[in-house]
């Protein structure tokens, strides 16, 4: 009787040592997934480990996210790959390690910290080798949704390395992928089915060349974001501006275009041009433009309309680049014949504490500096162009064309924060206007 109870006793416990065995895996598959708590008040979630990143949002202090990898960024440091919970949305960013306060280990895989919950649509796993973008053009996200801040755009046939998979809030598959734009290595997510695994070839390739050549029409050219008249307009070139030659390719409209390199107000840019539309020979009058800096006097100008639109090339049809009160004064440049037949002149004023240029028709000015030039001058136009107006820009630039102006007390929805090119900090903002949604941004000292 007392062996049999024995026996019995023994089995038990072999049972259970089994079953414990069984199990602990599993155990320690939670217990090696490691999670990070926010240290700062308040903290920017990047889109790749990098400060120079897009932000994708803010997290405050207290805040948990679970760590997927980690990895070294750009500025040498240790950052971590995390994804969390957010406005009901689940999201993955970067933050730099030394940010966070950690619990349990941290793996260097992308996808092994995701295992433990396959069946969220959060879930990543990793993936590998060379795709190519298979539309014209792909947009690629800052994260795994159609919902997510544009990173980039690129060409079909753009080669990218696939990192991971997952399935994004569309519930359609996303790849994380690295790739190379502008001799610039970025990351970045695409929808699955906007990759094929063989180059589709064709307007993609490209040829590189060199040279100068010059703006032919007399209205001038528009100089575009990818070879292809749906492509964004980045600037607008006068006739006979030059431009220099980086690469040769075939468009989405099967002509040849030239991507090239161009100075716009001491910025160096880049953009395409369809090859027709340049010239190897500076044509005759080329821009029609002339310095007039022959005399002192000669050379201010003073706004008689109580406000004028400084426009970003000499015609009515360019973007507004500033807009200046009666009794501004500004310096002449040169002076031009617009494509309307009037003339116009390239000047240079300053707003805001800023020195800026740009294109306002002869009859909108006075010859001379304003009389009163204490209180009504351009150099002091901070508060007075405003006049209770707050004017909202395409990006977080004093010197980016003036997409609306907005009254001193409107309401507008705040999509995010960054730090300008003028050092200071400018907000993103969504509002309505006439019926139109429209986004843009304003510096961030003027909302509250």
């Amino acid at each position: 009787m007392k062996y049999t109870k024995k026996k019995k006793l023994l089995s038990f416990f072999l049972i259970f040592t089994l079953c414990f065995g069984l199990l602990t895996p599993t155990f320690r598959t939670e217990a090696a997934r490691a999670t990070g708590t926010v240290k700062n008040r308040i903290l920017n979630v990047r889109s790749s480990a990098s400060t120079s990143s897009s932000i994708i949002c803010k997290l405050s202090q207290g805040t948990k996210v679970s760590i997927i990898s980690e990895t070294t960024g750009d500025d040498g440091l240790k950052w971590y790959d995390v994804f969390f919970a957010y406005g009901g949305d689940a999201k993955e960013g970067y933050i730099r390690a030394d940010l966070l306060n950690v619990s349990g280990s941290v793996s260097g895989s992308s996808g092994s910290a995701s295992n433990n919950s396959s069946g969220s649509d959060n879930s990543s796993s990793s993936a590998s080798g060379q795709k190519y973008v298979k539309p014209a053009v792909a947009i690629i996200r800052t994260y795994a949704s159609t919902n997510a801040d544009i990173r980039t755009k690129l060409e079909r046939g753009t080669a990218a390395s696939v990192i991971s998979s997952k399935k994004g809030d569309d519930g359609r598959t996303w790849y994380k992928i690295s790739f190379t734009k502008n001799g610039s290595a970025m990351e970045g997510y695409i929808r699955g089915d906007l990759l094929i695994d063989t180059n589709p070839g064709g307007s993609a390739s490209s040829t590189d060349v060199s040279g100068t050549r010059y703006v032919v029409p007399d209205s001038g050219v528009s100089v575009r974001s990818y070879a292809s008249t749906n492509g964004d307009i980045r600037s607008k070139l006068n006739k006979g501006t030059a431009v220099s030659l980086i690469t040769s390719k075939k468009g989405d409209d099967g002509q040849t275009w030239y991507k090239v390199s161009y100075t716009v107000d001491g910025y160096k840019l880049n953009g395409y041009i369809r090859s027709d539309l340049l010239t190897d020979k500076n044509p005759a009058g080329d821009s029609g433009s002339s310095n007039t800096s022959s005399g002192s006097a000669s050379t201010s100008v003073t706004i008689r309309p109580a406000v004028a639109n400084i426009r970003s090339y000499a015609s009515t049809g360019a973007d507004i680049r500033s807009k200046l009160p009666a009794g501004t004064t500004a310096t002449i440049i040169s002076e031009k014949t617009g494509n309307d037949g009037k003339k116009w002149y390239k000047i240079s004023y300053t707003l805001n504490g800023n020195t800026m240029q740009g294109y306002i028709r002869s009859d909108l000015v006075t010859m001379g500096a304003a009389a009163n030039t204490s209180g009504s001058s351009g150099n002091s136009s901070s508060g007075s162009s405003s006049g209770g107006v707050a004017q909202v820009r395409s990006y977080a630039s004093p010197n980016a064309d003036i997409r609306a102006t907005l009254e001193n007390g409107t309401k507008v929805a705040i999509i995010k924060e960054k730090t300008g090119d003028d050092g200071q900090k400018w907000t993103k903002i969504s509002f309505t206007q006439n019926g139109e949604k429209i986004e843009g941004y304003v510096p961030s000292s003027l909302l509250k």
